[in-house]
């Protein structure tokens, strides 16, 4: 594996009409490809942007909804200081001292009466905006929390789970270089997923010695360009993987080598798929059955296989059940860990953090990479158990907007001792909350992007301000050190230290080595 730190060093390029170019990276999805963007003459405004040639990662790619980062940066709901909900259901705004101590009061209370087990965090950073969630620490160990969840586990647990008991982590595929890619309720031509989707999803197209197939019952723009579309019955994808499945194990295309080196318990396997009536899958699928053979029979002869499900799978019936089946497609077959195939990811940062393991402390929800179930907070607040949370913390998220039933989540906010959202603007979740804390945008402060999913170059992006942030508002750093500080849980003088070791010199060859491709 290959890691380049990149957007330390960014040279400034003028354009024709002599405007600067600044280096960074978009911010809604989560790629983060290297854009670079103009200014107007007071600094305030994006007004041009265009990919970064020199980006190692993208190349210069850059899709079209990076045209709307300015609607991210100046926006009209933007908060320029603490707010506290008042008795008449409405917000006054107060200053951060009174904010920080008030809340790092009422949680402390809280901790110390209930146990900090009670304090929920929902959150901890947006796309490319992932130090948040390191910072949220220093608050969450002062207050002892032990339960948290984001959006992750809106969907995405149950493929989490499925694949850290096949191969030990996460794993992700080399796209570019899979002689056969199956997409599996995903529609990359839009929602992308790996970098340059479209230019790879035409190279694709346009390979004869490569084949693109996609598992939808939509005709999307990637399913126009596929050399064989599934569109299967809503909610069946099961089916039609279990049938393809059953055509590799029945008429023995599995690599039997790659199996006897790599695998333990695939005998049990193989004889649950020896009796899988592949006709009934047809049928349950909408998928012809010589369909399903010969698509599976596609898979199996391939020299290399990248599979990627998403939302239109993990949002839909039997899903984890579906991340099960797909990855026996490429396991079975051997399309693990070389070119073109899937692999585990190692990245800087866990995914999900927090408690491993165990349930949820009132409705027995399963916890999965450290997240509890998130469709079922709501109702552990409002279900009155001496466990139920009592106070929550909400960081760069928002669920009343995002998850299930918005009128349970606003319920259970409004039941909670103590609420604080840490967000940029008075979203659905803050007007809901008891103390909404205005952020710095994640243009306004250094950031880096932590989801590393590259092969086999793995780029790490940390990129500087491009503006000067509005008074009133304070990076995320700086609010969980305040919160910190006022729960006595910072040793005096520590800052201090900190501060100091900053100005001392690097070790000699560190500023050059973090630009030289290691092996």
């Amino acid at each position: 594996m290959v890691l380049l730190v990149w957007g330390i060093r960014m040279a400034k390029v003028k354009d024709k009409d002599d405007r600067e170019w600044k280096a960074t990276a978009c911010i809604l999805c989560t790629l983060n490809c290297g854009v670079k963007v103009q200014l107007n003459d007071l600094g305030t405004e994006i007004i041009r942007t265009k990919g970064d040639e020199n980006h190692p990662a993208s190349l210069g790619y850059l899709c079209n909804k990076a045209s709307r980062l300015n609607f991210y940066q100046n926006r009209e709901d933007r908060l320029l200081s603490p707010m506290k909900r008042n008795a008449d259901g409405g917000y006054d705004p107060i200053d951060w001292d009174t904010a920080i101590s008030e809340i790092a009061a009422k949680l402390g209370g809280i901790r110390d009466e209930f146990g900090g087990d009670k304090i929920f965090y929902y959150g901890g950073g947006g796309q490319g905006n992932h130090l948040p969630g390191a910072y949220a620490g220093t608050t969450l160990s002062s207050l002892g929390v032990q339960y948290r969840s984001n959006a992750l586990a809106q969907e995405k647990t149950g493929e989490f789970w499925v694949a850290q008991r096949m191969v030990g982590g996460y794993n992700h595929a080399d796209f570019e270089h899979a002689q056969v890619v199956l997409f599996l309720g995903k529609n990359p031509w839009q929602s992308h997923g790996f970098h340059r989707a479209r230019a790879e999803i035409r190279e694709m197209a346009k390979d004869p010695n490569r084949t693109l197939i996609v598992l939808d019952p939509k005709r999307t723009e990637t399913a126009d360009l596929a050399d064989i579309h599934l569109p299967v019955k809503v909610g069946r994808d099961a089916w039609l993987l279990a049938g393809m499945v059953a055509t590799i194990v029945q008429e023995s295309l599995q690599d039997e080598d790659w199996l006897a080196e790599h695998t333990t318990g695939v005998e049990a396997v193989i004889d649950v798929f020896e009796h899988i009536d592949i006709a009934d899958c047809a049928v349950k699928s909408g998928i012809d059955e010589a369909i399903i053979r010969s698509t599976a029979r596609t898979i199996a002869g391939a020299s290399s296989v990248a599979v990627f499900e998403d939302l239109g799978t993990q949002m839909n019936r039997h899903s984890t059940l579906v991340s099960y089946l797909q990855r026996l497609t490429w396991m079975l077959t051997g399309n693990f860990a070389k070119r073109g195939t899937a692999y585990t990811a190692n990245g800087l940062g866990n995914i999900g953090s927090g408690t491993e393991g165990g349930k949820s402390p009132v409705l027995g929800g399963r916890i999965i990479a450290g997240i509890i179930p998130a469709a079922i907070i709501p109702d552990e607040i409002l279900a009155g158990h001496p466990k139920s949370y009592r106070a929550m913390i909400i960081e760069s998220a928002n669920p009343v907007h995002s998850l299930p039933d918005s009128s349970k989540w606003r319920k259970a906010m409004r039941a909670l001792d103590c609420s604080v959202v840490i967000d940029i603007a008075m979203t659905e979740s803050a007007r809901e909350a008891d103390y909404v804390l205005p952020a710095t945008t994640q243009y306004e402060k250094a950031e880096a992007t932590f989801f590393n999913f590259e092969f086999p170059e793995n780029y790490f992006h940390v990129r500087a301000p491009l503006f000067t942030p509005p008074e009133g508002v304070l990076d995320e750093a700086e609010i969980h050190a305040r919160i910190a500080t006022a729960l006595g849980a910072i040793l005096e003088g520590i800052e201090e230290e900190l501060n100091t070791a900053l100005t001392r010199p690097w070790p000699r060859g560190f500023e050059e080595f973090c630009f030289q491709k290691t092996q």
